[in-house]
């Protein structure tokens, strides 16, 4: 007989639940034609915990937001960290966002539902770990004159501006042009920051 779960734990496993749920309809048929229903119908669960965890189903998709952004973020992460400069990495890093778009959930939640479903201003505060990330490596290639701009957070709000364009754009394209295009915007970006290298 298995141990009887605690209240905290039963609350996880709910939310963990909805939240897995919720973003497999998110992502396959859109925030629009999804329903609060349909999200909780085959959990075993009440609407009034869904409510209870999460406020509306806004709430649940903000929720599955954040996490979709730490994913993004732990990629480009792992792709930089297996590199020994900070100038590789923030080359590296600026491209393993990009290649973000081939991950089809990722794709749709991050690039088609969320600038569609969320303000500008709550994309903005969800983004704030890998703007952190980019930021920090664009300071860090500023003070070691790998990089020659104006200003060092100026450049970085510049950058990530164009990657966010980048990837809609990516993320916008019809399946069989999409690599063609992710290929091009790689180069864009890391064109982009090579304009600016400090050092030849």
């Amino acid at each position: 007989m298995s141990p009887k779960l605690t209240k905290a734990e039963q609350t996880r496993r709910t939310r963990r639940a909805i939240l897995n749920r919720a973003r497999h309809l998110f992502a396959t048929q859109g925030y629009a034609t999804t329903g609060t229903e349909e999200i909780i119908s085959e959990l075993g669960i009440t609407r009034g915990a869904l409510y209870h965890q999460f406020g509306d189903k806004l709430g649940v998709f903000k929720a599955v937001v954040i996490e979709a952004y730490g994913e993004i973020t732990a990629h480009i992460r792992t792709r930089a960290e297996l590199l020994e400069t900070n100038w590789e990495q923030l080359i590296v890093g600026c491209q393993a966002f990009l290649e973000v778009t081939q991950q089809e959930e990722l794709r749709r939640l991050v690039f088609i539902e969320a600038p569609a479903v969320l303000a500008a201003d709550t994309l903005v505060e969800i983004d704030q770990g890998g703007f952190g990330l980019l930021r920090e490596s664009i300071q860090i290639a500023v003070a070691a004159g790998d990089l020659k701009v104006v200003d060092a957070e100026g450049f970085a709000h510049l950058v990530n501006g164009a990657l966010n364009e980048l990837a809609a754009w990516i993320a916008q394209s019809e399946d069989p042009q999409r690599l063609e295009r992710l290929e091009t915007a790689q180069q864009l970006i890391k064109a982009l920051l090579i304009q600016h290298q400090g050092r030849e």
